[in-house]
């Protein structure tokens, strides 16, 4: 269904979200870095793909910074930039799980109203922050 060609077509977008991704996580509180970036202009209709860039950014997390979060936080906020850009309004939620034998653990995620196919799961995790997304 995507083409390596369509794909390909999609990286730049990606590439240039992770480096801002990056940069407003790093400088900006959480919810600042989320409003900016989910405060984008929108693309040209030929680059509006959610479900590509999904694909894409699941098949590229690894290499795409920023390298030292973890890979859902990560795969968040790259999500929150590229899915408003497409013209939706994602939110962003955090989560915890209750210790077990002295263990807990986090978890992000982001969530699309009306799109199941886009939502991604909380896997279990209550949340503690969400971040609601802008209305296009």
């Amino acid at each position: 269904m995507w083409s390596r060609a369509r794909l390909l077509l999609l990286l730049p977008t990606v590439v240039a979200a992770s480096i801002r991704a990056q940069r407003l996580y790093r400088r900006l509180p959480l919810d600042e870095a989320c409003r900016a970036l989910a405060d984008v202009r929108p693309l040209p209709t030929l680059l509006r793909d959610p479900v590509g860039y999904l694909r894409l950014v699941n098949r590229l997390l690894r290499v795409l910074p920023p390298r030292d979060l973890r890979p859902c936080l990560k795969r968040s906020l790259l999500l929150l930039d590229l899915w408003s850009r497409c013209g939706l309004a994602p939110s962003f939620h955090l989560g915890v799980r209750p210790p077990v034998d002295r263990s807990s653990g986090g978890h992000a995620w982001v969530t699309v109203e009306n799109r199941p196919d886009l939502s991604l799961a909380d896997a279990g995790y209550a949340e503690a922050f969400v971040w609601g997304g802008l209305q296009p």
